[in-house]
């Protein structure tokens, strides 16, 4: 009976407990802190990075921002408005509004250096002919070469710059053009049937002649002289039809002879 009793009495003192709080509870403050995710790309929206809404049809703010650019760069392209001078050639008319590329002729004249004003100036690409077995005379030969100031006439041009095709005629640097171009070759200095060590006492403008399956070219001799053995960048490719000539220099195994002739009219 005492434990009813003891029971009852607790479950009153809890409810006039619950009864004396306050009719209203404010909720629980909570802190929430995220890191951004490092893949997290800001927005792409047109208005939030430039600012406006965009004009379409018209000209927008984007259309005279190129990043690619830094102020006062000159681009041949002119793909861009932030040139200081501008050259002939791709312009965008953003300016105006009307939008697209075409080829525009205005813009400030440009000087470049050593270039005069009647001067067209044009860089040359390399030329170059690989050979081919159509290319080939009917021998097997890549041409005849022919030196009348020492006596050299119709040696035939063999590919590979050995002793094999120097014991025939001449050997071409196969890593060099056959037509179009720098055409490489090399010969004895002197002690074989076919020799061309003379070429170091010719004359600038003396004339050297090569027939191929193409033609007849005509060159002039413009340089002749010592190169070490292990410079070959007289065999780079040119822009203009030349022939570079290589032999030895008798009792110096450390350089070359090397002729230089550029063809002509």
């Amino acid at each position: 009976m005492r434990s009813r009793k003891y029971r009852g009495l607790c479950g009153l003192i809890l409810a006039a407990a619950l009864f004396a709080l306050p009719s209203t509870a404010q909720a629980a403050d909570y802190n929430f802190e995220t890191q951004t995710p490092s893949d997290y790309y800001g927005s792409t929206s047109y208005e939030d990075i430039y600012g406006s809404q965009y004009n379409y049809g018209g000209p927008n703010v984007v259309d005279y921002q190129v990043p690619e650019l830094e102020y006062g760069v000159l681009s041949t392209t002119q793909t861009g408005i932030m040139e200081k001078a501008l050259l002939p050639g791709l312009q965008q008319t953003v300016a105006t509004g009307t939008g697209g590329y075409g080829i525009s002729g205005g813009g400030a004249a440009v000087t470049l250096p050593g270039i005069s004003d009647g001067d067209s100036f044009l860089p040359g690409l390399p030329a170059y002919t690989q050979l081919t077995d159509d290319f080939l005379l009917s021998n097997g030969a890549i041409g005849k070469i022919s030196i009348p100031a020492i006596g050299v006439k119709n040696y035939y041009l063999w590919e590979g710059a050995t002793n094999s095709s120097m014991n025939k005629g001449l050997g071409h640097f196969a890593t060099t053009s056959v037509w179009d171009g720098n055409v490489g070759l090399c010969g004895h200095n002197r002690g074989a049937k076919y020799i061309i060590g003379a070429i170091k006492d010719m004359d600038v403008g003396d004339k050297v002649t090569y027939t191929t399956s193409e033609g007849t070219r005509t060159y002039e001799v413009e340089t002749i002289k010592k190169i070490r053995s292990d410079d070959w960048s007289v065999l780079d490719a040119t822009a203009d039809n030349r022939i570079t000539m290589i032999t030895c220099v008798a009792g110096d195994y450390s350089h070359r002879w090397c002729l230089q002739a550029v063809e002509v009219d």
